[in-house]
């Protein structure tokens, strides 16, 4: 029946109250989603007469949200970062903790900007990436998600602020089937513990793919940490969305997989870690042996044999060193690290491909001004190397 919405809201309030802890707002969004007008409006005008079709819509998503249905899903679209996005069931929710990585990623593309390639990965409505396309108009965006219906989300709100020529979709698994390199990574993946999630309402309503993270909740993260390594052009980032309680883990596994690397645990509002800021080192590295490096000092410059063999001296990023010397020089002794700074190299360096990986390549010797760290390799008993030890 007709009523006017100075006893609807109130009458709406009340039913949700027992469901919602925020129960008053959440009628507002949603009587003012069944009228089409903003939600202030609603409150403005306690006199409109809502009429009975409108008011039978409203009374049936009372029903759905009194059963557990999220009222995004219910009225199709949410707020994010200052813009409205379609939803569906099959994408995560955008949560306002999330803007934290946004505001990170745009004032990274402020202080860098010769880097505009960027990829969102995992990336559900698009929330991310269209919130930094919209805000940064000179970057462009590879949006990839495991699940294509999210994927079509994501296009539906890229096309509603005419992004369609700067974002590009890909289903992916993570970064698998990816061949291009990029800029900026960022990602907000499954983070929760399979355990814990089975015990959260949220499990109940929105798509276990977008939540889950495993056992410890940082399978995703993880793997796309490993992933990452041949994606990231020299001098980018990677931004990630944690758990409150992965920070140091978070932290740990990148310096892992990263030597070298810098990495900042990022706060929320509320005081708890919510993104990650991994930036990999700049720095190239070489492997040689105790006595050629003797050798270098004495002469005042480093050279290699590969130098006359192949026309360049073969260098690799920190993150490779140790799959090179397990592959190269397995069982060789008195093994040591050259730490380069590659803005030093008065010799030209090319960035090659060999076996599906990126390596620097300097084409011609190594001044030693250039080298800014020597540290040795040790091996273990087998001959296998292990450990990396980190410039000072």
């Amino acid at each position: 029946m007709a009523i006017t919405l100075q006893l609807l809201l109130p009458q709406v309030t009340q039913q949700l109250s027992h469901h919602s802890e925020t129960a008053s707002l959440d009628a507002q969004v949603l009587i003012a989603h069944f009228l089409g007008k903003p939600r202030t409006w609603v409150l403005a005008h306690p006199e409109f007469v809502v009429d009975d079709q409108q008011s039978g819509h409203i009374a049936l998503a009372v029903r759905r949200l009194q059963g557990g249905e999220p009222l995004p899903y219910i009225i199709a679209h949410w707020e994010f970062y200052g813009l409205d996005f379609h939803l569906t069931p099959d994408v995560l929710i955008p949560r306002p903790e999330t803007e934290l990585l946004v505001e990170r990623a745009l004032a990274w593309l402020q202080e860098h900007p010769g880097h505009k390639r960027v990829i969102d990965i995992g990336t559900g409505s698009g929330c991310i990436a269209i919130s930094l396309a919209v805000n940064h108009p000179d970057i462009h965006l590879l949006l990839t998600d495991l699940s294509r219906p999210a994927l079509n989300v994501a296009r539906i709100n890229a096309e509603k602020y005419g992004l369609a020529g700067r974002c590009r979709f890909q289903q992916a698994d993570l970064l698998e089937g990816v061949t291009e390199t990029f800029d900026l990574l960022c990602a907000n993946l499954p983070y929760v513990p399979s355990d814990v999630l089975l015990h959260l309402p949220v499990a109940d309503g929105e798509p276990h793919l977008a939540l889950d993270g495993g056992p410890q909740g940082l399978d995703p993260i993880t793997r796309l940490l490993d992933q990452a390594r041949d994606h990231l052009e020299p001098g980018g980032v990677i931004l990630l969305e944690i758990e409150s309680g992965h920070g140091n883990q978070v932290k740990h596994a990148a310096q892992d997989i990263y030597p070298a690397c810098r990495v900042k645990v990022l706060k929320d509002l509320s005081g708890y870690d919510r993104c990650v800021e991994i930036t990999p080192s700049t720095l190239i590295v070489h492997l040689c042996q105790g006595n050629e490096w003797q050798a270098a000092q004495d002469a005042g410059v480093f050279t290699d044999t590969s130098l006359d063999q192949a026309g360049f001296i073969h260098c690799s990023r920190p993150d490779q060193l140790l799959k090179v010397a397990n592959h190269y020089y397995r069982g060789v002794p008195d093994m040591k690290v050259l730490w380069i700074e590659p803005t030093k190299v008065s010799s030209e360096i090319r960035w090659e491909t060999a076996n599906g990986s990126s390596f620097p390549h300097v084409y011609g010797p190594i001044n030693l001004a250039a080298v800014i760290s020597v540290t040795g390799l040790p091996a273990d008993c087998d001959g296998d190397y292990y450990q990396i030890n980190l410039p000072v």
